[in-house]
């Protein structure tokens, strides 16, 4: 950590002085779920930056200098509260007034994701209230756009019977797989967490359940989940946590779509 300081305060020596009132805001993001949902409701008045990678679960990640030189220059910061190398890189900025907001709790419902573009409006409203009108508008856009999406696949799952559908999944994605309507027999930890008999019991859950699905998050891993389902003859369906993981993901609105059809087309083929 001491060597990242040194890197990126030289770099932040070197920062060309900028305007506050011809630039927009910077938000710092932790994921790109935080930052889809950021650029959603900032629109052209924000520059979002999103620090860790989407493919990568934000409690394990390598800090880089130049992440130091970003929240150097934000107005706002705004993580999940499962980044521990958070603090240490903000103090390593010296951005002794840089907003921090918590936007908690699971963002992979339309539900959920809904109320953090609540808290993102309020947090952009407060530190920029010249644009509170706008930031209200664009967050009405972007509710409106997931919740159209919501209704139709909740439509196709009721009309697909899903409730009728027997699965087990990865916590991570349990509050979305409950949401479309199926029935969760079990929920499983990540899979560094499980002991050899956790997953035999798993497995034997799965098999006395009937469960035609095993349903993986794709940054846990999803070795574990395809073991599962080949054990009991099941269907193996891998969903994702943050939006640019896989093509065609890339808002939060686009991903929990995605991760409905994954879904709703394994249940097709069943």
């Amino acid at each position: 950590m001491k060597t990242l300081i040194a890197c990126a305060l030289m770099s932040i020596l070197f920062l060309p002085l900028m305007n506050a009132e011809d630039n927009p805001i910077i938000v710092v993001c932790t994921t790109t779920a935080l930052e889809t949902l950021a650029e959603a409701v900032g629109k052209e008045n924000v520059d979002v930056i999103s620090l860790v990678q989407p493919g990568v679960c934000p409690s394990h990640f390598d800090v880089r200098p130049s992440h130091i030189t970003e929240i150097s220059q934000a107005s706002l910061v705004l993580y999940h509260g499962v980044e521990p190398w958070l603090e240490d890189l903000i103090k390593a900025s010296q951005n002794e007034t840089v907003e921090k907001v918590l936007v908690q709790g699971p963002w992979n419902t339309p539900d959920s994701a809904v109320e953090k573009i609540a808290v993102i409006r309020n947090a952009l409203s407060q530190i920029d209230p010249e644009h509170a009108n706008s930031y209200t508008k664009n967050a009405e856009a972007a509710v409106e756009e997931i919740n159209i999406m919501a209704d139709a696949m909740k439509k196709e799952a009721q009309e697909l019977k899903v409730d009728t559908i027997t699965v087990l999944c990865m916590d991570w994605q349990k509050s979305f797989v409950e949401w479309m309507g199926f029935d969760v027999a079990f929920s499983y930890a990540p899979p560094e967490t499980l002991s050899i008999k956790d997953v035999n019991d798993l497995i034997a859950t799965g098999r006395r359940e009937g469960a035609v699905l095993v349903i993986d998050n794709l940054q846990s891993g999803t070795e574990l989940g395809s073991e599962i389902a080949a054990q009991i003859d099941a269907y193996h369906v891998v969903l994702t946590n943050f939006p640019g993981a896989v093509p065609e993901t890339d808002t939060v609105s686009k991903m929990l779509e995605y991760n409905a059809r994954q879904l709703l087309d394994a249940v097709n083929r069943y």
